[in-house]
């Protein structure tokens, strides 16, 4: 089955539920947040970047990491703006121009002037590299890994040598999600431990929902073989039922 265009879906859901599209809470639905509200969904920015920062000084570096960062699929810069503060200069990119258009405003209203924002794509083409600190968070797990491997090498290879990635990712789901899988296929079989689709229908969830893709922990692993030091940071995530991991490490080649 080809991979799904998942850029569409997120262009839908940048235009209907551009926050909620970044932290599925019902409270951030719609295209604009009470005063309240937003305040608690940049605070979460906040604390993440915080957190992030302090276990990179903590475990991968002894010098400061503050000249350029990357946020991969910024959204309406949740992240992007608490790293603005701590960077000379940041870079979001994100697949959707309405994010990108709501990034921008928040920035504005935050008076963080030193966000370039940047409309993405597959290769990246737009970004010039290199930078000190290249993270993204919640976000590959939206993409099928036939892009996203791809994403990932081209991630690291934008970081310097000598500086930090952060990538998070999901590698497998609680059971009860399979019947979202059903229309797939009219029938299955059993290999062994595996389900075998037969019949498949090509059936295709409509646009703009939100996807979730599994990945290969050992293709991961052998991407940062090529690229990554050690330690490598590696911390448990859990999105509703959607098992993943969020690696830090410094590029060493």
């Amino acid at each position: 089955m080809a991979a799904r265009d998942t850029n569409n879906d997120w262009r839908e859901i940048a235009e209907k539920d551009p926050y909620w599209g970044v932290l599925s809470v019902e409270s951030f639905r719609g295209t604009k947040l009470s005063d309240e509200m937003a305040e608690r969904f940049f605070r979460s920015g906040e604390q993440y970047i915080s957190s992030l920062l302090g276990l990179i000084n903590k475990y991968l570096t002894d010098t400061s990491i503050d000249g350029r960062a990357l946020d991969f699929g910024c959204g309406v810069g949740r992240l992007a703006i608490p790293l603005a503060r701590n960077f000379e200069e940041v870079v979001g990119v994100d697949i959707a121009e309405s994010m990108l258009t709501l990034a921008r405003a928040n920035a504005e209203k935050a008076r963080i002037g030193n966000i370039e924002l940047v409309l993405s794509d597959d290769g990246l083409s737009r970004v010039t590299g290199p930078f000190d600190l290249v993270n993204t968070f919640i976000v590959l797990q939206h993409i099928p890994p036939e892009r996203g491997l791809l994403l990932i090498r081209r991630l690291i290879e934008l970081t310097r040598i000598g500086g930090i990635a952060s990538l998070q990712l999901t590698y497998a789901r609680e059971r009860r999600f399979l019947p979202h899988e059903a229309p797939r296929a009219l029938y299955y079989r059993r290999d062994g431990s595996a389900m075998i689709d037969i019949g498949s229908t090509a059936a295709e969830h409509p646009p703009g929902t939100v996807t979730m893709f599994d990945y290969d922990l050992n293709e991961i692993f052998a991407i940062l073989g090529e690229f990554g030091g050690h330690p490598i940071l590696s911390l448990p995530t859990n999105d509703d039922g959607h098992l993943g991991i969020h690696l830090i490490f410094k590029r060493a080649r």
